[in-house]
């Protein structure tokens, strides 16, 4: 029995895997570990660094809780969840440094919160001219001359959208049909001519803007992460509407629609602010985050104008006075009511109708708070991550080489201390 059960066991434990980690002992199978053999404890040939001979056990001075959260990482396959008691902070390097690969760590900072802003590739180009003027385009932070083209970047972005809105003014709109009309019968200057400084400035914005747009889709590290990018689709979005219009104009198509909805849509240059703007774009992702809260709001208006909107149209048929001659003409006030704007362009007149008003405006201010609070609750989360939490690491980072320096000082102050008593005694 005894030859039968030792004969057993080194096919049980022959691949047996034995783990120090600050002192906890963990142990798992050669097995479990190479599922991820591109990680630190899935490659062998990496692992044995940490081997200690005298023990039979691989030692690492890591974080415990962090590991067991790790080596479940191995066991279940691919699944990782960070401890609740370990930071984010901590957590990252402990994933860095068993080196569970980049996806990984995109994936658990999505899970928690964290959102990569800018929406920039940390992937360079490997060509170093290409590489320079990769980051002075699209990365702000990487250098002085950097962070001048992205406030002239946005400054033209400013100018632009100020531009499109002064040019709706009626008196500066009729200042450029009289000169329009005027320079029809004498020969044409473009220092005078009021469209043409409107066009003047539209082409000189429209450059940049391309120019910028190319420059950075040249010097892409990844063409395909560049064109499904949607800071880069705005972009496009932005200059494209000016091009059409060139066409349009050389084509002799003269569509008002088409026209007028190009136009519109050089109002969305706006959001290229948010290339340049952390807040903006945690917005952005905190509506794509919150949209089950959202499509909840939207489904609870629906349901409460359809109501209330056929209640009033019901209680006040046969009023000659009543304003509401249909439930679909209801609507309106039932969305003005819940929303609680109220135009007083559509007012009920009997008593019931006005206690159903009420009862609408109060169960639309209890419809709206509740997503709102939701979104709010997301937002500030995000914020916090994104925004604070950055901050306070590199404020600690900044007081602990503040301190390492202090430290080093004296040790030096010390040494020299040191040297002069030897000298004097000798």
């Amino acid at each position: 029995m005894n030859s039968r059960r030792d004969a057993l066991q080194p096919i049980i434990y022959d691949d047996r895997v034995v783990i120090n980690v600050s002192g906890m002992i963990f142990e798992t199978r050669q097995e479990t570990l190479s599922r991820f053999p591109q990680t630190l404890l899935g490659s062998e040939e990496k692992r044995n660094k940490f081997y200690v001979p005298e023990t039979h056990e691989y030692f690492f001075n890591r974080n415990r809780p962090a590991f067991e959260a790790i080596l479940y990482y191995y066991q279940s396959r691919g699944r990782l969840k960070r401890p609740a008691d370990v930071p984010m902070s901590i957590f990252k390097q402990e994933i860095e440094f068993f080196e569970l690969g980049d996806d990984v760590l995109s994936d658990i900072r999505l899970k928690e919160g964290y959102i990569t802003l800018n929406d920039g590739s940390k992937e360079c180009p490997e060509n170093k001219l290409q590489r320079i003027v990769w980051e002075l385009f699209d990365q702000p932070d990487t250098s002085t001359a950097a962070s001048c083209l992205a406030i002239f970047s946005v400054t033209v972005i400013v100018l632009a959208i100020t531009v499109s809105i002064v040019e709706t003014i009626p008196s500066i709109k009729s200042n450029e049909l009289n000169n329009n009309e005027t320079n029809s019968t004498v020969t044409e200057d473009a220092s005078t001519d009021t469209h043409n400084t409107w066009f003047l400035l539209e082409l000189s914005f429209n450059a940049w803007f391309t120019i910028e747009y190319l420059v950075r889709l040249l010097t892409s590290p990844n063409k395909f992460h560049f064109f499904t990018s949607l800071l880069n689709f705005i972009d496009l979005a932005a200059i494209a509407p000016f091009y059409i219009m060139l066409l349009l104009n050389k084509s002799e198509t003269n569509s008002v629609a088409v026209l007028r909805i190009l136009r519109v849509v050089r109002v969305f240059r706006i959001f290229k602010l948010s290339r340049y703007s952390k807040s903006l774009q945690i917005i952005g992702y905190c509506v794509l985050e919150s949209v089950r809260e959202l499509g909840l709001l939207i489904l609870c208006l629906f349901f409460t104008v359809i109501i209330s909107a056929s209640l009033l149209y019901y209680i006040e048929l046969g009023s000659s006075e009543t304003h509401f001659i249909s439930v679909p003409a209801t609507f309106w006030f039932s969305l003005q009511t819940i929303t609680t704007i109220g135009y007083g362009d559509m007012v009920p007149h009997s008593p019931f109708a006005k206690l159903m008003s009420a009862a609408c405006a109060i169960f639309g201010a209890l419809t709206l708070a509740l997503p709102v609070l939701t979104f709010v609750s997301n937002f500030n989360t995000l914020y916090y991550k994104n925004i604070m939490e950055p901050k306070k690491e590199i404020e600690q980072n900044g007081n602990i080489e503040h301190e390492t320096s202090e430290l080093s000082e004296i040790e030096t102050n010390q040494s020299s201390v040191m040297n002069d008593i030897t000298g004097r005694r000798n």
